[in-house]
């Protein structure tokens, strides 16, 4: 339905031809993510098959079982896709783990003549592709199929498949937004012949009601002629309504005349007894007229009310009680009876209340007025078929067959009425109602004498019991309840440490950094925020990975030497994100998926004693170490140290990433082994050794360890390896159960702001990751070297040494150089 203030063609039109045009654009939308969401996949597809296809290059049988070496370019051909988490399992042909994830789905189903396929399975609470290759092993002790499977989340893959469909998708919405243009113009040009139109028909005058002559576009004709026939229609009611009025007036001008004519004689006669007659007739004229203009004016209404019908839910029982209430208030002499059916009772019927009582009380007022006197007056409701029924009925001398149709007309009388007072519209005002509410209107003979008006309206509804509204909306209120807040758990601090006094917030911190180290920057961390305490709990590296892993640590902060594992936590999903102004200044190496954060910049240094190895001597780069070595065998025999890769996390970290790096890794690893190197736990056991004299030279040595000694007066030189410099970050992240991770990040910024880089740099031992100033500076370290600096890139590659075979080959190899069981 139209607005009642009108609506605009032109901006239907738009709107329907623009709505198709967008749906046209939505259609394009849909092929073209469904085209980038499959080449970003095939992209990402063909990464994941190379990591699977390196991996299943290593499968053996080795000790009757499987025996998988992880190599290092299968996980870091992942680390490519920056912010994906990377997952990974291989298992044996009787379906029994060799290594990777437990838990990962591997149930890939792998197209009949393929080796391989891929999946999306929900892993970890996120969504990760799968990508499974079957590699078959044949072998006397062993046979059967190996499945690799590789997985990994698709925040990359998703945001190629975006920029794809951003870019493709470009010149679709530019073209769509053209063709809105072009169809616009078009519209507003091909509807100019109905402001013709529009001006013809405004320039008409008000008593114009001829047809509009100018031939329409084919498209409106119908609109043209329908205004045509507007136009004789309104000719035709005004017509209607001229004879309404020159009838109104001669029915009115009649007892008009007869009153003032009375009233003449009257004022003439002399006879008192005669004026009283006169003045009788005059008030019974004035009755008749006054009940002429009263229907005339119901007429008019009800025509007027049938025309502007805006229906509503009329209860007719209870208009029918009104109207016999007020007929029995005025008519004392009359018996009325009203009778409703109990299945009616509460029935509906669209219409306008005001008609219809009119109509009612015509009806009722016409049984009293010609029957009331020769019996009571009937009126009924019930039901009829489908529909309602409404009767009055009344003992009176009835309408003649023949008259039945007369009577209906405005101003007619039937030949029963006669010497009875009347206008005859009492039932042109019924017939008028029952045709505005679509019910039909018939005079029946009463069986017995008597006439019967019987009114019969269709599609009656069924009224909601009244007080339901009321009760439900109780129950509602009643069955509703606000939830309570549980309250909010107390906090018991546990003892603090490093804390700078009395304060309003908490912050606990696990790391494997001695507490010496990080001191400094606590204390100048309170000092700008003195309202936070800070709780630093030391731990060793396995320890802090295991205790975040089982839920067990209360920590809002971990801060790490032990990268690797670090990257692991956030990889299987302990970490939560943080960004912010500080984070996203961080170089791509030392910041992975805004949840690990790099804070330090850390040489892994050789050291050696200043007064039994003179400088020159000392070795700069690892193959010089070597030739050193071998060239003075009974000299550095037992005097070399390096770590204990069994029982150092660093010390394993290093030789893991030299492993990669150095093409001679194991002919070192030989060469130290020859030379019966000392293995022990720690740097600062390897520092104590050489400051000692009891070893000589220090390999892979922590230089923020070595500096710290050096300023304490040791006799301690250290050398960055000029073939390439491992460079070690310290790693911060928030775990995912942390509870104040709005202060943890707080501390994060502060690490990295220039005031807390500076503080790294100046009166801690580690060395700061930005600033150009001093030496233990990024900056600094990059002039102390001939050599390229190779920052630890936080990444999934370094997940490939924590595999459980890969680390017990690399060690099994590294034992049998020193020769240990």
């Amino acid at each position: 339905m139209p607005d009642r203030d009108g609506f605009s063609l032109r901006r239907r039109l738009l709107i329907r031809l623009f709505g198709a045009l967008a749906l046209l654009a939505a259609g394009l939308f849909a092929f073209v993510h469904d085209y980038a969401q499959r080449a970003a996949d095939s992209a990402y597809d063909q990464l994941l098959l190379a990591a699977a296809l390196s991996i299943a290059d290593t499968v053996r049988v080795e000790g009757g079982g499987i025996a998988v070496d992880l190599p290092y370019s299968s996980l870091n051909i992942l680390a490519m896709a920056r912010r994906d988490r990377v997952f990974y399992k291989i298992t044996a042909p009787d379906g029994g783990l060799v290594t990777g994830y437990e838990d990962l789905p591997v149930d890939v189903a792998i197209p009949r003549g393929d080796r391989s396929g891929f999946r999306n399975v929900s892993y970890k609470d996120v969504t990760v592709r799968v990508a499974a290759l079957d590699r078959l092993i044949s072998h006397p002790q062993l046979s059967g199929w190996v499945r690799i499977a590789v997985a990994q989340t698709r925040e990359e893959r998703d945001g190629l498949a975006r920029t794809i469909l951003t870019n493709a998708f470009l010149p679709i919405a530019l073209a769509v937004l053209v063709g809105a243009g072009l169809i616009w113009l078009g519209v507003r040009r091909a509807l100019a012949p109905l402001a013709f139109i529009e001006g013809v028909i405004r320039a008409r005058q008000p008593n114009d009601f001829s047809p509009i002559a100018v031939p329409p576009p084919a498209e409106v004709s119908q609109l043209v002629n329908a205004i045509n026939t507007l136009l004789a229609r309104l000719q035709g009611n005004l017509n209607t309504m001229q004879v309404f009025l020159a009838d109104a007036a001669h029915q009115i001008r009649t007892p008009l005349a007869s009153l003032r004519l009375q009233a003449e004689l009257a004022a003439d006669e002399p006879d008192t007894e005669m004026v009283r007659r006169s003045v009788a007739r005059i008030h019974r004229n004035a009755v008749e007229a006054s009940q002429l203009t009263n229907q005339l004016l119901s007429h008019a209404m009800v025509i007027h009310r049938s025309e502007a019908l805006e229906p509503k839910a009329v209860d007719l029982a209870s208009l029918l009680a009104q109207v016999v209430q007020r007929a029995e208030a005025v008519s004392e002499d009359a018996a009325i009876r009203l009778r409703i059916e109990e299945d009616v009772a509460e029935a509906l019927v669209p219409g306008d209340a005001i008609s219809l009582h009119e109509a009612f009380t015509n009806l009722v007022d016409n049984a009293v007025k010609y029957g009331g006197l020769d019996g009571p007056v009937d009126v009924a409701l019930a039901a009829s078929g489908p529909g309602l029924r409404v009767e009055v009925a009344d003992r009176g001398p009835g309408v003649a067959d023949a008259e039945k149709g007369r009577v209906l007309e405005r101003f007619g009388r039937g030949g029963a009425g006669a010497g009875t007072v009347g206008s005859g519209l009492g039932l042109a005002i019924v017939k008028a109602v029952a045709d505005a509410h679509d019910a039909d209107l018939t005079l029946l003979d009463r069986p017995g004498g008597g006439l019967i008006a019987r009114l019969e309206f269709p599609r009656p509804t069924t009224a909601v019991k009244r007080g339901m509204v009321p009760v439900l909306l109780l129950a509602a209120l009643l069955l509703w309840s606000p939830r309570e807040a549980t309250a909010a758990e107390s906090l018991h601090p546990a003892p603090l440490a490093a804390a700078a006094g009395a304060a309003l917030d908490i912050l606990r911190i696990d790391a494997v950094t001695d507490l010496a180290a990080m001191e400094p920057l606590i204390r100048d961390f309170q000092a700008v925020a003195p309202d936070v305490t800070i709780v630093y709990d030391e731990l060793t590296s396995r320890e802090l990975y295991e205790r975040t892993v089982a839920v067990e640590s209360r920590a809002d902060l971990l801060i790490s030497s032990a990268a690797d594992l670090q990257v692991k936590l956030v990889n299987d999903g302990y970490g939560q994100a943080y960004v912010s102004d500080a984070t996203s200044a961080l170089p791509d190496w030392a910041n992975w998926r805004d949840e690990a954060f790099g804070f330090t910049y850390e040489p892994a240094v050789i050291a050696y004693n200043l007064d039994l190895v003179p400088p020159p001597e000392a070795p700069r780069s690892r193959d010089a170490l070597i030739r050193l070595i071998r060239e003075n065998p009974s000299r550095f025999a037992g005097r070399v140290a390096t770590y204990d890769l069994a029982t150092s996390g660093i010390g394993y970290f290093f030789a893991s990433q030299d492993s990669v790096l150095f093409s001679q890794f194991w002919q070192l690893v030989a060469t130290l082994g020859t030379a019966r190197a000392r293995l022990v736990c720690c740097t600062s056991n390897v520092l104590d050794m050489i400051e000692r004299g009891e070893v000589l030279i220090g390999y892979n040595v922590l230089g923020s360890y070595a500096r710290a000694r050096i300023n304490a007066g040791a006799r301690i030189g250290i050398v960055l390896p000029e073939d390439y410099t491992l460079i070690l970050s310290r790693v911060a992240l928030i775990p995912k159960a942390a509870k104040r991770a709005d202060l943890a990040g707080r501390f994060i910024d502060y690490l990295l702001s220039e005031r807390g880089q500076k503080v790294v740099a100046e009166r801690s031992v580690l060395y700061a990751l930005s600033g150009t100033e001093g030496e233990a500076t990024s900056a600094g370290v990059r002039r102390g070297t001939a050599g390229p600096v190779i920052p630890i890139t936080l990444s999934p590659s370094l997940l490939v040494f924590l595999d459980r075979l890969k680390r017990e080959n690399f060690l099994r190899q590294w034992h049998l150089a020193f020769q240990a069981p």
